[in-house]
């Protein structure tokens, strides 16, 4: 008996001694420091992204900025599609309304602002809101209609830029993730080049292929996303169900602002451009997501 345990024993070890033809399995070789490698920016853009919390208090400054705006920047066949469903979109150029820029520069209504490096035709997931108890609600394109009724539903926005000549085309996705997350497997790719298996949360995710548009952008515009309408007590929506958050008995709207930038030209660089409103404190804190070796 004794025997024949040991004979097991060492075929255990003869075979966990053996390289692995899994291209999958966990490595015991130390990975390299990925703090101690510099950002490879190559073939990247980097995408500023503010939500801004409009104030209650100002109640035209809704209808201020957007008055500025053009309102055929995704045509107009997608801006109908959008409005129907409580989404506007515009790209105010490189001359954003002052207010808005106020906003901007304002830790109150600007609390959280993030510079992104995404690769060109990659994608970045933002997550928009909470996760929302329920959302029922109506997905319209044009004489269609379905209805939408999710549980532990949160919205998100993934941002994926083009590059063409000296623009981009910025596309733009919104999704909801809801019910209860699920443990799965991922292979992930290590920086020593190696793969490994990942257990990663995953939620049920509803794409919201109709809402999805593209528009055209130059370096340092400034891309607004936002709700169509202010609603009168509930959040019937799509649109008012991503903009609107409920802080006591009001409804907050917000904003959503993306910009696009190049390495050489750095945000705490043009900032002057936008005016001087911003303070020392906001600028520093753009300044940390730079990387300006």
């Amino acid at each position: 008996m004794v025997r024949k345990t040991l004979i097991i024993w060492i075929l255990f070890l003869v075979a966990g001694c053996l390289p692995s033809t899994d291209s999958f399995v966990v490595q015991n070789k130390k990975n390299d420091n990925s703090f101690l490698n510099s950002i490879d920016e190559n073939d990247s853009v980097r995408i500023d992204v503010a939500l801004v919390n409009l104030p209650l208090v100002e109640k035209n400054i809704f209808e201020s900025i957007w008055s500025m705006a053009d309102h055929n920047s995704v045509g107009l066949e997608k801006k109908a599609i959008l409005g129907q469903n409580g989404f506007r979109v515009t790209n105010f150029g490189k001359s954003p309304p002052s207010e808005l820029l106020r906003l901007l520069g304002s830790e109150k209504y600007t609390p959280n602002p993030r510079r992104f490096i995404v690769k060109i035709g990659g994608e970045k997931v933002i997550p928009f809101t909470g996760v929302m108890e329920s959302l029922d609600s109506t997905l319209f394109d044009n004489d269609a209609s379905q209805i939408v009724s999710l549980k532990s539903a949160q919205a998100f926005l993934k941002v994926s830029p083009v590059a063409v000549s000296d623009y981009y085309q910025l596309s733009v996705q919104p999704s909801i993730k809801s019910g209860n997350e699920k443990l799965l497997p991922k292979a992930v790719k290590t920086v020593s080049g190696n793969f490994e298996w990942e257990m990663h949360s995953f939620k049920a995710e509803k794409v919201l292929e109709e809402l999805a548009f593209e528009l055209k952008v130059e370096p340092g515009d400034f891309v607004v996303v936002g709700p169509s309408e202010t609603p009168k007590e509930d959040l019937k929506s799509l649109g008012a169900n991503f903009f609107y958050t409920k802080v006591g008995q009001n409804l907050v709207p917000r904003i959503l602002v993306l910009r696009c930038s190049k390495k050489n030209k750095p945000l705490s660089a043009s900032i002057g451009e936008f005016g001087k409103s911003l303070p020392l404190a906001i600028q520093a804190s753009w300044k940390n997501f730079e990387d300006d070796q």
